[in-house]
């Protein structure tokens, strides 16, 4: 299992310019967990300092409010590291994890990228840019769920979606989630999400079958997103 999780994890962009041996050593310290789809890999509460890399599967970020209603933060697919802040700093984690089809999860404790991060510069260039890029997509987050309504917030999410040569053509975006999980990174309700798609598929914009949806009008979607 030693070598196999190296084999895994080397390619990985968050150990890009380690070195070989340092990999090894990780590897070699790293647990490896497997999760079903609804079963929880953290809360915001648990006293962990570990850090957590996505081998396989996908998993959600996600705050709970005390009368229930759940915002999902960001989406985590293979590669994707986790609790970097439970690893160097913070004794709780600051959101919950729960894995949304079959997962693998790699837990390394934090003490041990502690001292790794020490001697390789190289992983905590790593960290920070992807630190910064989270910050970046949280205020993204933050800004759409506070100046735009439902339709909006669903162009922001679609745009970001596509791929990048797509401004002219029809286009589509095959989702990962289901509505209902895509209802909660929009801060909306499964119900509100579709009288959006409705509307929004009245007016030309987009069109839907299933989890594909087909960008009809780039010009439209990129309007709404911006708020116009």
């Amino acid at each position: 299992m030693h070598m196999d999780v190296t084999n895994q994890i080397k390619d990985i962009g968050l150990f890009q310019g380690v070195s070989s041996e340092k990999i090894r050593l990780l590897a070699a310290q790293a647990i490896y967990k497997k999760f079903k789809p609804g079963e929880m890999v953290i809360g915001e509460t648990d006293p962990i300092r570990s850090f957590y890399v996505v081998i396989s599967g996908q998993l959600k970020l996600y705050r709970s409010s005390a009368e229930g209603k759940e915002q999902t933060l960001q989406l985590l697919g293979p590669g994707d590291p986790f609790g970097l802040c439970t690893a160097f700093a913070t004794d709780s984690f600051p959101a919950s994890a729960m894995a949304i089809e079959d997962a693998a999860v790699l837990l390394i404790p934090g003490t041990i990228m502690e001292s790794i991060a020490r001697q390789e510069p190289a992983l905590l260039f790593n960290i920070i840019q992807i630190l910064s890029q989270r910050l970046k997509d949280s205020m993204t987050l933050i800004e759409s769920l506070a100046l735009k309504e439902i339709p909006g917030r669903l162009a922001s999410f679609l745009r970001h979606s596509l791929p990048r040569d797509s401004s002219d053509k029809k286009t589509a975006v095959k989702l990962t989630i289901s509505q209902r999980e895509l209802a909660k990174i929009l801060g909306a309700t499964p119900e509100a999400l579709s009288r959006a798609l409705r509307k929004m598929a009245k007016e030309g914009i987009l069109s839907t079958s299933g989890r594909i949806i087909t960008i009809l009008d780039h010009k439209a979607l990129e309007q709404l997103a911006e708020g116009e």
